[in-house]
């Protein structure tokens, strides 16, 4: 038995060994880092539709300021349609407003489209570290 524990020992040594002598941690390849997030928006709407996404204006000022507010890429559906349907061909975007969290290779880590919630939101932020 005690033989058993000590072989099992050295194998767990030998096999994070490499990325303790590194620096990168074991979980580190698990998660995608967050580069960008694009916020699509519009501003000129109907009724219901500028509503939700008014109050997405504030949810996306109050969520990401400080440090994050670099994170954040805004593109107004209303006076830069080009732009916006990139994004919104390339990641199927259905609804106004819309978040697109991406990785340093533009792809697609989490989305969230309409009704914007900024618990959920600063939540998915702080699973990527932010």
């Amino acid at each position: 038995m005690v033989k058993s524990k000590a072989k099992l020992i050295t194998f767990a040594v030998l096999i994070t060994l490499p990325f303790l002598l590194s620096g990168t941690s074991v979980a580190s390849g698990s998660q995608p880092k967050l580069a960008q997030v694009v916020y699509i928006t519009l501003s000129k709407a109907c009724g219901c539709m500028q509503a939700v996404c008014e109050a997405g204006e504030i949810v996306v000022g109050n969520v990401f300021n400080g440090p994050k507010k670099s994170l954040l890429k805004r593109i107004d559906y209303s006076t830069d349609k080009e732009t916006a349907k990139v994004y919104i061909r390339k990641y199927r975007v259905t609804t106004a407003p819309a978040l697109l969290f991406l990785d340093a290779k533009a792809n697609l880590l989490w989305t969230k489209m309409g009704d914007l919630n900024e618990q959920e939101i600063a939540d998915k932020l702080s699973q990527f570290g932010f």
